[in-house]
């Protein structure tokens, strides 16, 4: 008798790796509706000056989308809500702090920066995960602190970053560091999401009790996972630094709103286990381009208004749409295939 073969087929495999990627469906086709229409009414985007401008105006939201991933991924209800107010605490003391110990050069500022992403990431890690607070309770306490703070030490804009890193801002050529810096990260994110480390990040997301179970140490990982964070956060304040080339006590604070959103669109599950860096990549693109093409009309003084009501608009899609793809993976037409959602 012969053998029959329990591996799936091709068109198996094809279908199972298209509903990995279903999380990606809707920034994808987001990005190309977007960039078709950038083409048509604001192809300035696609000059040398145009691309520069992009990178170095996206590269902050980009990263701090990246750096609230992972503890998106950690769960369960994982929304970093401190992530602007902290750009902006470490924006404040790149400009008025460091040059008071005379400390200016690129390896002073990214470390700084870095150093004081994890100490604030570490110790909410560690208060979420030794008194097993609630993220978002400590995220929003940790926002309203350090909101008030960055008003008291600087009431009104002010300073200038070091030379080298305010030239970011007005940069023309897209090959400069304002790209190797986002590049340098994506990589650096690349080689974390294929560790041990963060598969361990991920189980405890999906089901922290399988996890401990299984003997992933929840309080390590869960403080690792904040570090990790504030590594991103520091990167994402340099950045934010070099576009607006001075010290700003409240423009760094909507970054939360905007960076949350686009980890919605980007597939990112809140419920934890389920967050991907491209999609946060995506996502926070999306974001920036839905401005850019918004600023392209003349809409006057009501232009702030229909940038919030086209961002909450396509949040709504993105949401409806992951439920729709959701739903449709687990459907008869999968299971009858022989396909296991993943």
């Amino acid at each position: 008798m012969p053998e029959i073969s329990t591996a799936p087929g091709p068109e198996h495999s094809a279908a199972r790796f298209l509903i990995r990627q279903r999380s990606l469906a809707t920034p994808a086709v987001l990005f190309a509706i977007l960039l078709v229409i950038s083409a048509f009414h604001g192809p300035h985007l696609f000059t040398s000056d145009g691309l520069a401008g992009a990178v170095i105006g996206a590269a902050p939201l980009v990263l701090a989308t990246l750096a609230i991933t992972i503890i998106a991924v950690a769960g369960p209800a994982g929304v970093d809500l401190s992530v602007g107010p902290a750009m902006t605490f470490i924006n404040i003391g790149i400009v008025l702090g460091l040059p008071v110990l005379g400390l200016s050069s690129p390896l002073a500022v990214f470390a700084f920066a870095i150093l004081l992403g994890v100490l604030l990431q570490a110790a909410m890690g560690t208060l979420i995960a030794v008194l097993r607070v609630s993220t978002v309770v400590v995220t929003l306490a940790v926002y309203l602190v350090l909101d008030g703070l960055n008003t008291v030490i600087l009431p009104q804009p002010g300073g200038t970053a070091p030379d080298w890193l305010a030239n970011w801002g007005s940069s023309s050529s897209i090959l400069s560091p304002i790209l190797y810096v986002p590049l340098a990260a994506f990589v650096l994110w690349t080689l974390i999401a294929c560790t041990t480390f963060f598969r361990n990040v991920r189980l405890m997301g999906a089901n922290d009790r399988t996890a401990f179970v299984s003997g992933v140490k929840l309080i390590p990982i869960r403080i690792g996972a904040h570090v990790i964070c504030g590594v991103f956060v520091g990167i994402a304040s340099v950045m934010y630094t070099g576009l607006i080339g001075s010290a700003d006590p409240t423009a760094g604070a909507p970054y939360t709103l905007s960076a949350v959103t686009a980890l919605v669109i980007g597939g990112a599950s809140l419920a934890g286990g389920r967050a991907r860096g491209l999609g946060s990549v995506l996502g926070a693109i999306d974001i920036w381009l839905i401005s850019y093409v918004l600023s392209t009309f003349n809409f006057g003084l009501n232009a702030s208004y229909w940038v919030q009501f086209a961002t909450g608009a396509v949040l709504v899609v993105a949401l409806v749409t992951g439920g729709v793809l959701s739903g449709l993976s687990g459907t008869g037409r999968w299971r009858g295939a022989g396909v296991t959602p993943s």
